[in-house]
Formats: structure tokens, C-alpha cells, sequence
């Protein structure tokens, strides 16, 4: 089956950080975010990868290349203009193979088995559209929620319902970003920028169409925010068993990384292969050194993230630490403050 990546988004949700990096290319552990899509691809077996580019897009293809070195083969649709979720399939259309694509965002890190996702789908009623992946939230209705009945069939979408009977109640549930559609939704889908959700899915539902789920119970996090992203680092950091799927490790010090004997380093870290941390600094808890990154001598680092090519000095908490600026995404006692640097 044809899998796509969406990777073209503005980040503007990640305000500052967002102009330094794109979503897909943060790092949660080390780790690009885009890299644990790709990671569930090339575990399902799926390894012909379309991946569509417009904000950082460079970025994103110097680091990623050929697909190669994760084990999968990319190609790229490149965007002049961003086209949304829907305008990216149309573009990237005759790129595809016959039958259905699976579509998955490049900010998202999922303990989903893709294989199983295709089966159910494959199992769906004849003529069925699309098979959403839903989780269940606390909080549906932050989310634009999805209505299910008890044998996942779509009933309502932004709270646009159909005419169809439901098999019992209605079951708000979330959107996770990830799913199979078929040729016909996608002939749906007008020319130029648009939205798969308002332009082919609730149409389809309006018309009648039959659109299925499933519904997912494994560790699930999207990074759209410096609040979230810095929560998602924390919480693997805590947890790394919650995410089999991940790139690499989670946790630990790599062997390949460089740690002064005289540094303190406090778990749970994660201090990735080419990560320098230098004499009499204190690194942890929760801290996560990406590749290339470092930690200065004498310098005090907790609860936070450091990027690839940024340097942590003095006592940073709750930050975003990058090359050539801070971020704090946490603080007390209000959600969010931002250090005086300039990103460039």
C-alpha cells in the first residue's frame, strides 16, 4: 500500500521555535519527530514513503535524503504554496500507486501497529471511504471530535452527522492524524488547497458514504505546541516502555555520547550518540541532549530539551534550548514565558 507522510505544515502553533525548526524535524528524545512515522512504516513493511515538503522543506529533505539510512525509500512533493491536508494528496496524487493510501502527520508519536490499521480497513463493508485511527480523550471536544457507534462506523465529523442509523450511541472520540483512504474519497478532493476533513470526508459523510474507525489504546502524542512537545520528551523519558516502536532508545546515555567524569547526570536522561556534556555540569532529571548538542561546563540543565548544534549554559528549567536561543515552555506559576534571545 502507498503511504504519505504530511510534513509541510507552518508550525505556526509552536510560535517562536516553530520559525527554527518544522514539526516533523523537533526532536522528542533525540529523534526527529518525523523519524517515528517513518519507524511505523518501515515496521509495517510499508516502505515506499511519500513525503510532501513546503515549510523548512529543505531541512527536512537534507536530513531525511533518499530514505536509506531509516530503512525506507522517500520521495518528495514539494510545495510552492501550501496546499492543506487535502490540496497535499491531490498534488501528490499521480505519485501514488493504484488502490488505497495510507496517510499518517509527520508531528506524531504513535504505539500503533499500521498493519493492523490496513486490516481494518480491509475487513470495512464494501464501499467503505476511509478507515480513521481514533483514540478516546478525556477532553473530545478540544480535539473537533469524531462520532462513532460501537462497531466504529463514522456517524459525525465537526458536528456535521449523516443520515445513516447508528448501532447503538453515538462515541465522541479523536482524531489521531492517521488513515487509509480510497481513490473515490480522493476524487473528492478539488484542485489546489484544501482540507480532506471539510472537502471529502464530511461531504462523503453528508452523502451518505460509509467512512469506518479504529480505535487505537497505545501511547499516542502530538508536539503542536512548546507545551506539548516538552511534555512528550518528559513523559518517554519516564516511560520508554510505553512506546516499543520508537527509532532507538529512549532513555540512557548512548555509548557514542561524550560525559565529562566530573559531570552529574540525573535519570532519567536521554544523551544521544555525539551529545557533549562538559566537566562540573548537572544534567537531569528529565533532560533530553539531542546529537550535537552540549551541555557547558558548570552548567545546570533540568526538565528540559536541547536541540542538535545548541550550547546549554547557566541553570536552565522547563526550556527549549537551541542554537542560539531559549525557550521556556515551562515555568511557575504561569504555563509560558520566552527568554529575551532571538531566534535568527
Amino acid at each position: 500500500m502507498q503511504t504519505m507522510i504530511l510534513a509541510a505544515g507552518r508550525s505556526t502553533r509552536l510560535g517562536s521555535i516553530g520559525l527554527a525548526l518544522p514539526k516533523p524535524l523537533l526532536p522528542v528524545c533525540g529523534y526527529p519527530a518525523i523519524t517515528f512515522a517513518i519507524e511505523l512504516c518501515r515496521r509495517a513493511g510499508l516502505l515506499d514513503v511519500i513525503v510532501n515538503l513546503h515549510h523548512h522543506g529543505d531541512k527536512v529533505g537534507q536530513l531525511l535524503g533518499d530514505g536509506s539510512g531509516f530503512g525506507v525509500r522517500l520521495r518528495y512533493s514539494h510545495e510552492e504554496e501550501l496546499l492543506g491536508t487535502g490540496g497535499a494528496l491531490w498534488k501528490a496524487r499521480p505519485m501514488f500507486g493504484p488502490g488505497p493510501v495510507l496517510v499518517i502527520n509527520g508531528k506524531v508519536a504513535a504505539d500503533v501497529d499500521l498493519n493492523q490499521v490496513i486490516a481494518a480497513h480491509r475487513r470495512a463493508p464494501e464501499g467503505t471511504l476511509a478507515t480513521m485511527v481514533l483514540r478516546d480523550d478525556p477532553n473530545p471536544e478540544l480535539w473537533a471530535p469524531i462520532g462513532v457507534d460501537p462497531t466504529g462506523a463514522v456517524f459525525s465529523i465537526r458536528g456535521k452527522r449523516g443520515d445513516r442509523t447508528a448501532l447503538g450511541s453515538i462515541l465522541p472520540r479523536m482524531f489521531v492524524g492517521i488513515h487509509v483512504i480510497e481513490p473515490a474519497l480522493l476524487d473528492r478532493l478539488p484542485e489546489g488547497v484544501s482540507d480532506i476533513i471539510g472537502d471529502a470526508y464530511i461531504p462523503a459523510l453528508l452523502d451518505g458514504c460509509r467512512i469506518s474507525s479504529l480505535t487505537m489504546e497505545g501511547y499516542f502524542a502530538e508536539h503542536s505546541t512548546p507545551e506539548r512537545y516538552l511534555a512528550g520528551n518528559f513523559e518517554l523519558l519516564q516511560k520508554p516502555e510505553i512506546l516499543p516502536q520508537a527509532p532507538g532508545p529512549l532513555a540512557g546515555i548512548d555509548p557514542g555520547a561524550q560525559v565529562d567524569a566530573s559531570a552529574t547526570v540525573k535519570p532519567p536522561v536521554r544523551i544521544a550518540a555525539g551529545a557533549v556534556i562538559e566537566a562540573g555540569a548537572e544534567v537531569g532529571p528529565l533532560v533530553a541532549v539531542s546529537p550535537g548538542g552540549r551541555v557547558a561546563a558548570g552548567a545546570q540543565v533540568a526538565r528540559s530539551v536541547v536541540w542538535p548544534g545548541a550550547t546549554a549554559t547557566g541553570k536552565q528549567v522547563g526550556a527549549v534550548i537551541g542554537p542560539g536561543f531559549v525557550y521556556i515552555a515551562e515555568s511557575t506559576p504561569g504555563p509560558q514565558a520566552v527568554a529575551p534571545e532571538t531566534i535568527p
